[in-house]
């Protein structure tokens, strides 16, 4: 029997796609609320083709899904298990700032 379950490899790609500080931030922010790219860009001083390319990923892996309002995707987290991760770490204080360099 392996002890490798689809879960735990489901479990391990949820991890790894939260260990990169852009897209856990990104995460966090669409728990809070819909947001566009060009929002979550904003918040985060990034530029929109790079949190695009995150929320492709996001995407793939179905953590997160749009909603389009004309030419504005809305998009926001829809992964059960990621919001409950990101529920432990925003207790430990893992919050996203605003970018100074926006403010």
């Amino acid at each position: 029997m392996n002890a490798v379950t689809p879960e735990l490899k489901r479990n391990a790609v949820l991890l790894k796609l939260m260990g990169n500080p852009e897209r856990l931030a990104i995460m966090a922010l669409l728990q809070e609320s819909e947001r566009s790219i060009d929002e979550l860009a904003d918040i985060l001083a990034l530029q929109p083709t790079a949190v695009s390319k995150h929320l492709t990923r996001l995407r793939a892996e179905g953590l997160v899904d749009y909603t389009r309002y004309h030419r504005v995707l809305q998009y926001r987290l829809v992964s059960q298990q990621a919001s409950a991760v990101l529920d432990t770490l925003l207790a430990f204080g893992a919050k996203p700032q605003k970018s100074a360099a926006k403010e």
